[in-house]
């Protein structure tokens, strides 16, 4: 198996292109291995789902029908949403587990391919598993690191508040016009909502452009969740627009040509079958949903990791150390180990 050849910094263009080659080139082995953990908690997600809200749906159709006493309406339905919560929080947290492992996986065969070395299914799965607290830390870091951001930008956005409130008061104080007052907020009230819009997207759209590559580096590098975010962010100094444009291209690609066919169809079930099934169809399309990603994952860190690949090229001359590395193999004599 040939390496990856990086001889020069790839466009986006060229980028996705290579990515969809390597995507036809290992579908087999990519998909399969995304099936092997994601479709067992497919199929689990949708009976337990849809069985749960099923009889939720069931339950309340029955308390019309057959109205209760308070008492016994408000312990019954303690039960059925208890039984739907924990459902719920069952198959979110499997599903959190199975598909970072799934995610590390193909991460671990697309870092493999990429260095001409044949990665096994077995043996990337191995790896996942040796690298899941990382990852799952990196996410929880992460996570907790946006959740500061927009608390910052929603203090931010309170103080613009007060201080807009105080001058139409101010105004309509000292012109003694009440008009002002409602004419004012209704115009703060626009510029405000326009204002926190932008700044609750603007600043995750920059993270999530520097720390694009933070999750291949949890393998590739064996960072740590801080070492991940810091050397990312290093990475791509400079190139901040290149990855916003390729998040968004992403982000096209998942919405459109995967997710909207089983949203689009998912509607139109909605639309047709009885109140009663509703139950039993949102349950389904909670699996057809870990199918998307059976599909959409093996292409995600196969794209990943050739951005990895391209920001060393470009700020670390990567490609030239693959070349002085080829010459060495080259120039070695057969004769000495490891030759």
């Amino acid at each position: 198996m040939q390496s990856l050849s990086i001889h020069a910094p790839m466009g986006i263009g060229k980028l996705l292109d290579t990515a969809f080659r390597l995507y036809r080139a290992h579908f087999g082995r990519a998909v399969l291995t995304g099936a092997i953990l994601l479709v067992p908690v497919g199929i689990l997600s949708s009976v337990l789902l849809g069985t749960t809200m099923n009889s939720y749906l069931q339950f309340f159709a029955a308390a019309l029908d057959q109205p209760l006493l308070a008492d016994e309406i408000n312990t019954a339905a303690f039960g059925q949403v208890s039984q739907t919560l924990l459902a719920t929080l069952f198959v979110v947290l499997l599903g959190y587990v199975l598909n970072a492992l799934a995610f590390l996986a193909l991460t671990v065969q697309a870092d493999a391919d990429s260095r001409g070395l044949h990665g096994t299914i077995g043996a990337s799965l191995r790896s996942a598993l040796g690298r899941f607290w990382a990852y799952t830390s990196l996410t929880l870091l992460t996570f907790l690191l946006a959740i500061a951001v927009l608390i910052g930008v929603y203090f931010g956005f309170i103080l613009i508040a007060l201080f807009f409130g105080g001058m139409i008061t101010g105004l309509a104080w000292f012109f003694d016009a009440d008009e002002i007052i409602a004419v004012g907020a209704v115009l703060v009230g626009l510029v405000l909502f326009f204002i926190i819009a932008a700044l609750a997207i603007l600043p995750i759209v920059y993270l999530s452009g520097r720390w694009i590559v933070a999750p291949v580096l949890i393998y590739v590098e064996r960072c740590g969740p801080v070492r991940a975010l810091t050397r990312s962010w290093a990475l791509t100094r400079g190139s901040f627009w290149r990855m916003a444009g390729l998040l968004l291209l992403l982000v096209i690609l998942n919405s459109v040509v995967l997710a909207l066919p089983v949203n689009l169809i998912q509607f139109a079930m909605l639309v047709l079958i009885t109140p009663q099934m509703f139950g039993a169809v949102n349950g389904l399309f909670v699996g057809l949903g870990y199918l998307v990603t059976i599909l959409w994952y093996p292409f995600l860190t196969w794209t990943l990791v050739l951005v990895y690949y391209d920001l060393r090229v470009r700020n670390e001359n990567y490609d030239l150390t693959l070349r002085i590395q080829a010459l060495e193999r080259a120039a070695r004599p057969s004769t000495l180990p490891g030759a």
